[in-house]
């Protein structure tokens, strides 16, 4: 059985680390899927699967032991059902267009031949070839949508004019497409953030313990293991503060460290989209979001932070704590030690969320 999970409409397309994103919540979910209930009562075993992320969405492959290609439907739809109305990372997603892409004499076919390997290892061979067969060929978009999309994306950022981005000799597109690249990667860092949040809520986990996050690992490295799920809930406020001023006319720079940091990852991300849809080369987008970096962060003090290097202190000696207090104290006098990322840096108050104060 063979169906497809989509985003809810309207959403934007997926890159590269959401795809994996997405892959790893589903696989993170079947892989507790043993079995489910079908017509009748009759127990039908989830054999194996494969998922294949892709720009609008995921393709799910199940190869089920179901008495019938009814049950086996049932089944299928009633373990997708249940996944996505779960998973809050899947909040919003559909299942569609599930479909028998082998059927059951078809598999008997693939079943026989497998007759070479040991007896023990038939069923197992002849469900890998059959999940090998059905899998679909993800869909992609290619480098003129990218460069549609991304020029469409543009007119939402408000708060610069383009020629920010058309440094000397810059051609007026590649400036364009900068721009609507910044906007499209707030989506993907805001959706990053959602996600590794509910990782480390659900393993109790700092960044620092974590494996397979998205974006926070992208952080100083110094203050990884204060990085936990509730600072993840207090940055994702900061970084919709400061990304919601990018589509606003006029601009105000990042408030706080937090927010510039914030900031930082979403230009991070406007290159590796740029890349990733092969119209702007990481090297050659550097110059491009340096000219929007001059003017958009006002400092880059918050750079500092990833020179640091900070040792756990259940790792530190007496004389290591020594020189850790010197280091946090030097932080603390230019407001960028770790308690202080989300205070204002004009300590003005004023429209600061309730939650960051």
């Amino acid at each position: 059985m063979t169906a497809e999970l989509e985003p809810p409409v309207g959403a934007v397309t997926l890159d590269a680390l959401q795809q994996e994103g997405i892959a790893a919540v589903l696989d993170r979910h079947l892989a507790l899927v043993e079995g489910v209930s079908g017509p009748g009562e009759a127990d039908i075993d989830v054999l194996d699967y494969r998922i294949t992320a892709h720009p609008t969405g995921a393709n799910v492959v199940l190869a089920l032991d179901a008495p019938s290609l009814l049950a086996a439907e049932q089944a299928a739809a009633s373990v997708l059902d249940e996944l996505v109305g779960e998973s809050e990372v899947l909040t919003g997603w559909s299942v569609a267009h599930p479909e028998v892409r082998i059927t059951e004499d078809e598999f008997n076919q693939r079943l026989a031949a497998a007759g070479e390997v040991r007896p023990d290892d038939e069923l197992e061979a002849a469900v890998e070839e059959a999940l090998e067969h059905t899998a679909e060929t993800p869909r992609t978009m290619d480098v003129e949508q990218w460069r549609t999309r991304l020029t469409e994306l543009s007119a939402q950022l408000r708060a610069f004019d383009v020629d920010t981005f058309a440094g000397p000799g810059e051609p007026a597109e590649r400036a364009r497409l900068a721009a609507g690249a910044l906007v499209h990667a707030v989506r993907v860092v805001t959706d990053e953030v959602f996600f590794d949040e509910l990782a480390l809520a659900i393993n109790n986990a700092t960044v620092a313990d974590a494996v397979g996050l998205l974006v926070l690992e992208e952080l100083p490295p110094c203050y990884d293991n204060r990085y936990d799920s509730l600072f993840a809930r207090s940055f994702l406020l900061a970084s919709a503060a400061v990304a919601a001023r990018l589509t606003e006319p006029g601009w105000t720079p990042p408030r706080s460290v937090a927010e510039a940091l914030a900031l930082r990852l979403i230009v991070n991300e406007a290159r590796v989209v740029l890349e990733a849809a092969e119209l702007v080369g990481w090297d050659a987008s550097g110059p491009v979001f340096a000219a929007f970096a001059d003017q958009a962060f006002g400092d880059n003090a918050h750079e500092e932070l990833y020179e640091i290097d900070l040792p756990r202190p259940e790792d530190a000696d007496d004389e290591t704590t020594v020189q850790v207090g010197k280091v946090e104290a030097e932080l603390r006098s230019r407001g960028l030690a770790f308690d202080q990322w989300f205070d204002p840096r004009d300590e003005d108050r004023a429209g600061l969320h309730p939650y960051l104060g």
